[in-house]
């Protein structure tokens, strides 16, 4: 097999240059678990077998212009899985110098494989996808369905139900016989369908790929044909029990958002229902409005656009009139949480000022809000609708006000009044007052962010160096400069910044990354020292990469040690995606000495690496990737 002495000579690296690291890693566990069987050479010196997956699958591997070339029958078609199995089972066989069998000419695997050839070049070099991996459109399907006769697309069809019984449930509301689809029945067959899948828990296990996400598609295949039948008002009631399930599920529900994403693909049939129901128009904007004031997993999809439907202007003064009575009500309410409280209250105002803002009722609307404004600290809201009405004065007194009411117990409302006044004075071209702000914002929270922030007004303004100077010395000593003569800045009236700070200087973290943007090599190693006297056996890899990536040209040595170390405590983590963490440090280890003419240093360290940490397997095979060693041992 004259081809296939160039795989005596491949190396890890060159197996995931062709395939990929995850590919590979897959193919290793495929071979180890003894998937790849029968292996036999072609005449022409391929190799050929059997690799069970999903289903058994013929795969051949050779070798062209010095590299690996693969056809397989899975869906992925080549440089997959099951061809790095083959690989690695000819090489294991190999080394075990156990004999490899000739291919018969009327191999059942060849005949496959060729079939499976034609099939990839009619896709014209389109990717396939392995069997576990997501297919990226629909459209892709249709080349390779073409292909099939129907007696296998009926095997794949019954197959793919036998898999995913959720999509068998998906069909029953489609499968129905004809004497079933009175309104009866098929409220019914809804009522189940929310009960049953609203009593599932979504979960999701990101770190092992696994998890649940309930299925409502066949609910709103229900009510999207139960409102086609003309019953609007039976949907409506119908989404009330899927709003109310589906509030409580999506509490009790550990995933990241999927479960509410998918009662919220439902609703807008349900708010299509409210705007055909028999209700009068008021009452269907205020059940719209209560839907909203309940929500609080942002389920009501298809809200907005059914407030944007048209409705009389008496209307909505009718509605505004009916949610102004309903706040005043909430003033006789107990204590409870005060920012739960204040939320609340917020939403049933929001929704008071849009319906008044509809009705033409814009001075009550601007009442509202100025009466809200101290009663639950919504400044902001008050603040945008005066800058939207070109009341900048008033605008910047309210946000003066707001500021000084809720800095203290508020700090994300104050900050985002600062905001809007920064963006006031930006209008007005007042670059020194947003300068002021801008310091502000970096003496009470000192960092890369805020220091980039303050360098951009100050520049606008004139003054960065002077400023520059100061904001460095409060980082190394605490001391706040706006007393100090010469500090160009003017007062915000905010007080002093940075007072109820409870971290001391110097705030090393702040000036490494800063002396990283000004490339001051000696300063970063300075405070690099000073934080880790403070920080003692914390490790903040972030800075500690950033650190060594900016001196290695200056201190390579102490960039290397940096990251072994790094390197070495993702490896005691012990797990497959620490030890992927651990390989890109190593690189940078790799390249470092190699660089500087160390190759056996850099040689004898992946050696003590592998050999301290034998028996970890998965990472004993991933460090074979950085020996440049042929995977078949001398």
């Amino acid at each position: 097999m004259s081809k296939a002495k160039t795989l005596h000579d491949l190396t890890w690296a060159d197996l995931e240059a062709w395939a990929g690291q995850k590919i590979v890693a897959r193919g290793m566990s495929y071979q180890e678990s003894g998937l790849a069987r029968d292996l036999a050479v072609t005449r022409e010196g391929s190799l050929i077998a059997w690799v069970r997956g999903t289903k058994k699958y013929a795969t051949m591997v050779s070798v062209k212009k010095g590299r690996p070339s693969s056809i397989c029958t899975c869906p992925y078609g080549t440089a997959c899985k099951h061809a790095v199995a083959v690989i690695l089972e000819y090489l294991d066989l190999l080394q075990k110098n156990a004999e490899i069998s000739p291919a018969e000419e009327d191999d059942q695997r060849i005949a496959l494989l060729e079939d499976a050839s034609l099939v990839l070049e009619d896709e014209e070099g389109g990717e396939f996808f392995e069997e576990d991996e997501p297919i990226a459109a629909a459209d892709d399907l249709a080349p390779f369905l073409k292909k099939k006769s129907k007696k296998e697309l009926e095997a794949m069809l019954v197959g793919i139900l036998k898999d995913h019984p959720e999509i068998k449930k998906e069909l029953e509301f489609t499968t129905q016989k004809p004497e079933e689809k009175d309104c009866a029945a098929l409220i019914k067959a809804i009522t189940k369908a929310i009960v049953v899948t609203g009593s599932e828990q979504g979960w999701r296990d990101y770190w092992n790929h696994t998890g649940h996400t309930p299925n409502y598609a066949p609910v709103r295949k229900g009510l999207k044909q139960l409102l086609d039948e003309g019953y609007p008002d039976e949907v409506v009631r119908l989404g009330e029990k899927l709003f109310v399930k589906g509030t409580e599920q999506v509490g009790e529900s550990n995933d990241e958002g999927e479960t509410a994403d998918e009662i919220a693909r439902t609703m807008p049939i349900v708010f299509q229902a409210l705007a055909k129901c028999s209700l009068s128009d008021l009452d269907k904007l205020e059940r719209a409005v209560d839907f909203g004031l309940r929500d609080e997993y942002g389920l009501c999809q298809g809200l907005d656009e059914f407030k944007q439907r048209r409705f009389e202007k008496k209307t909505w003064s009718d509605l505004a009139d009916r949610l102004l009575t309903r706040l005043k009500d909430m003033k006789s309410r107990g204590e409870g949480d005060l920012f739960y409280r204040n939320y609340e209250r917020d939403r049933l105002s929001d929704a008071v000022i849009f319906a008044l803002e509809h009705a033409g009722r814009e001075d009550e609307a601007f009442s509202v809000c100025f009466q809200e404004a101290e009663t639950t600290d919504s400044y902001e809201r008050l603040v945008r609708k005066l800058r939207k009405a070109g009341r900048i004065t008033e605008a910047e007194e309210w946000i003066c006000k707001g500021v000084k009411a809720t800095q203290a117990k508020w700090a994300g409302i104050a900050s985002s009044l600062k905001a809007e006044l920064s963006a006031i004075r930006q209008r007005k071209g007042d670059w020194l007052f947003v300068a002021a702000l801008r310091a502000d914002d970096y003496f009470n929270h000192p960092g890369l962010s805020t220091f980039n922030d303050l360098q951009k007004a100050c520049e606008k303004a004139k003054v960065w160096q002077e400023v520059r100077d100061a904001a460095l010395k409060f980082l190394e000593t605490g001391a706040y400069p706006g007393s100090r003569l010469g500090w160009p800045l003017p007062d915000t009236g905010f007080g002093k910044p940075g007072s109820s700070r409870r971290d001391k200087p110097p705030f090393t973290n702040a000036l490494i990354d800063i002396a990283i943007k000004e490339k001051r090599v000696n300063d970063i190693v300075k405070w690099y020292e000073a934080h880790k006297q403070r920080s003692g056996a914390w490790q903040d890899v972030h800075l500690e990469g950033a650190v060594a990536a900016a001196v290695v040209h200056h201190y390579p040595e102490r960039s290397i040690a940096i990251w072994e170390k790094i390197a070495e405590g993702f490896i005691a983590q012990t797990n497959v995606a620490a030890y992927s963490e651990a390989l890109t440090y190593l690189k940078k280890v790799q390249k470092a000495l190699e660089g500087l003419g160390r190759a056996a240093e850099w040689a004898a360290y992946l050696t003590s690496v592998a050999e301290t940490n034998r028996r970890k397997s998965r990472l004993v095979q991933m460090l074979n990737v950085l020996s440049r060693r042929p995977i078949l041992s001398k």
